[in-house]
This record gives C-alpha cells, sequence and structure tokens, in this order.
C-alpha cells in the first residue's frame, strides 16, 4: 500500500502517535486536531504555567497556541518531531508576551504544584508536617527557578520538565547545542547555590535560640 508522503518526511524517531497528526489536520482530517489537543493541552499549560506562575495566564497562552497551530496548518510542512514544532511555536509565544507584558503579580497558590505530574504520598499515611514540609520546598524552589534568567528558564523548563534531549532544545530555542549545555550547568549551579542558602536560613529560623548565661 502507498503511503502519504507526508508520513515518511514527518518521521518520529520516538514513535509518537502524535507525529503526522498535524499534517493530518492540514489535510482536511478534525479529529487529528483534537488528538493534538488531548496529547498537548495539559503539557502546555504545565509549560507556560512554570513561566509566569499565574494559572489563568497559561490558560490563555495555551488557547493563544491552539489558535496558532489552526490558523497556520495550511502553511505546516512537517520537518522532525510534532512535539519540537509545537514547543518551538509555544516558546516563541511566550517571548514575545514576556517582552510586551507590563510587570504583573505572579498569582499562584502553595496548593498549585509546581511540578502537576508528582507523585503525591497517600493521605492516609501522610501526616500534616510531612506536608508542610513538602509545600515549603516546592515554594524555595519556586523562588530559587523565579531568579535564573529566561534564557535559563527555557532550558530548564525544557531539558527537565518537558524531557528533550539537548539537541531537540537546540532545535526549539535555535541556538547551539553547546549554549544549551552551557546554560544548564548554571542552572543546576545557580538553583544549588540557592537552595542551599534556604536551606541554612530555614535551620537558623527553627534552631530555638540558647537562653542568655546558659549551657549547651
Amino acid at each position: 500500500m502507498h503511503r502519504p508522503s507526508h508520513s515518511v518526511r514527518n518521521a518520529d524517531p520516538e514513535g509518537s502517535a502524535t507525529a503526522d497528526l498535524l499534517s493530518r489536520f492540514r489535510d482536511g482530517d478534525p479529529g487529528a486536531f483534537q488528538a493534538i489537543f488531548g496529547e498537548y493541552h495539559q503539557r502546555l499549560v504545565q509549560f507556560f504555567y512554570r513561566l509566569c506562575w499565574d494559572t489563568d495566564r497559561a490558560e490563555d497562552l495555551t488557547q493563544e497556541l491552539f489558535l496558532k497551530l489552526v490558523r497556520g496548518a495550511r502553511r505546516y510542512e512537517p520537518r522532525g518531531r510534532l512535539a519540537t514544532f509545537i514547543f518551538r511555536v509555544a516558546t516563541n509565544l511566550w517571548i514575545d508576551h514576556y517582552r510586551s507584558a507590563k510587570p504583573r503579580g505572579r498569582l499562584y497558590s502553595l496548593d498549585q504544584a509546581m511540578v502537576q505530574q508528582e507523585v503525591l504520598s497517600d493521605d492516609r499515611t501522610e501526616k500534616p508536617g510531612d506536608r508542610l514540609l513538602m509545600d515549603e520546598q516546592k515554594e524555595e524552589l519556586r523562588n530559587a527557578v523565579s531568579c535564573l534568567t529566561e534564557p535559563h528558564r527555557l532550558v530548564l523548563e525544557l531539558a527537565v520538565y518537558q524531557e528533550m534531549p539537548y539537541a531537540e532544545v537546540s532545535k526549539v530555542l535555535g541556538i547551539p547545542v553547546g549554549t544549551v549545555k552551557s546554560r544548564m550547568h548554571k542552572c543546576v549551579h545557580a538553583l544549588r547555590e540557592r537552595l542551599a542558602g534556604s536551606d541554612e536560613e530555614s535551620a537558623s529560623f527553627r534552631r530555638p535560640a540558647k537562653r542568655a548565661g546558659g549551657a549547651g
């Protein structure tokens, strides 16, 4: 059986079921776009949320991203993985938004997890103190990530949370692989220093003060 040529051109080395969906939508299959939405919606909301810490803004940007995909589908020519293409569009959308938006406070609460895929412990065995510690750790990590520059945060998001190889991050951001590795190294170093400082401050705050003139 003869296969459509776009299936060959858009071969996905990881065997993703979404490899050819945007081409199929472009060629008149409306169900293909529903499949793309189901595959990527939550990932994109998390992507934008970890960049702005604002749930409403993350949802708005995700909706705008899907509108861009719909409007640009007629011009779409598959080159490599669909995920790479989608996150390249998402990254460019975020950069445009970041540059043009007026500063706004980041709106989030401690019960909004930075990593939505995290496995929460069973409520029947979790102690109240464990939950408080988890919330404090999330807050410290959010504060540490917020101190990174925007180019470094994008590398961290794509390489760590989206689990992309450095070569794919390079394609998404349009920078050399060596630059991706350098930025990732600086991210790890900066986060370690920041979190180490937070641990020292927390330990100092929780340590009981010695009584004046008292022993030990």
